[in-house]
């Protein structure tokens, strides 16, 4: 979860900007991005400018016969199934961008009722928990599917309840092994704009962005979030309903395997630190993950 380098309005790169709509769902002022220069679907779309008022096509999604390759239900007890493994630790500078907790496996549990809980909580003035900054006040979850599952191309699929409140970073995301650098955010929060959806996806000096605004915050109930990831494009959708996408290019890395992350990050410039609002624990609560292929 590279942390984003566009703010979380607008983006400072020469992105196309767009403007949709998702009924009963976001303000009518919302704005969406999409990033590329080629790889067209046969059916093709076209965007006239970079400027935030340019217009654009209505987004939709790719019309494919999707079906099941993984999942994960999540209806065990106790730690994730063996699909995934925990990380431990604050990584290097704070998982490279000053992260203020300190990952532990049995901050990410089955509840027995369905549903996958990553925990955020303050940590005791006793801790001898370290992090880039001395020592780490926050414990924290982040599982992943590394050399487990990896999946090219599909749809990405969570149902998730997602915390907010300054400083809190949930998202499910994915990550390709090797370079060229290649990251696709399916879903994150930045908790210090609750009512705010975001997409992206990261390649060397090249990302992509979109975000759709909520009539009420994201952490008021479960929401379905999700990419279809197909040679020619990445469209991220909330609830069924597409809302940004991302063009192929030439040489983008968005052409291997992606593995699955699941985390609640604490602090960072971009979510901000926890303050005196920020409620803890803070809970990440998963219902399920699928992914689908063509």
């Amino acid at each position: 979860m590279t942390a984003p380098s566009v703010s979380p309005l607008r983006s400072r790169r020469r992105i196309w900007i767009a403007a949709g709509s998702v009924s009963g769902i976001i303000a009518a002022t919302t704005m969406v991005a999409a990033v590329g220069l080629g790889g067209q679907e046969p059916r093709k779309t076209r965007n006239t400018g970079i400027s935030g008022k340019a217009a654009a096509p209505r987004i939709t999604l790719p019309k494919v016969d999707w079906k099941l390759s993984w999942r994960d239900e999540f209806n065990g007890r106790g730690k994730p199934s063996a699909a995934w493994t925990a990380l431990t630790g604050n990584g290097v500078r704070g998982w490279g961008h000053q992260a203020r907790q300190y990952y532990v496996p049995e901050a990410s549990r089955q509840n027995g009722r369905g549903q996958l809980v990553i925990a955020a909580r303050k940590t005791p003035a006793s801790s001898k928990l370290k992090c880039w900054n001395g020592r780490c006040g926050y414990t924290s979850g982040r599982i992943q599917t590394i050399g487990k599952f990896e999946q090219r191309y599909g749809r990405f699929a969570v149902r998730a309840k997602l915390p907010t409140g300054s400083g809190m970073w949930p998202a499910f995301w994915m990550q390709k092994r090797g370079k060229p650098y290649g990251e696709i955010d399916v879903v994150e929060i930045s908790g210090k704009y609750p009512k705010l959806v975001q997409g992206f996806a990261h390649a060397n000096r090249r990302v992509g962005a979109g975000h759709l605004k909520l009539r009420k915050p994201v952490s008021a109930e479960y929401h379905t979030y999700g990419v279809d990831w197909t040679p020619w494009r990445i469209v991220w959708w909330m609830d069924g309903k597409p809302y940004a996408q991302m063009k192929a290019y030439k040489g983008w890395p968005f052409d291997k395997p992606f593995y699955l992350i699941l985390n609640l990050q604490v602090g960072n410039n971009w979510p901000g630190k926890p303050d005196r609002t920020t409620r803890f624990p803070a809970y990440m609560s998963v219902d399920w993950v699928r992914v689908y292929r063509a």
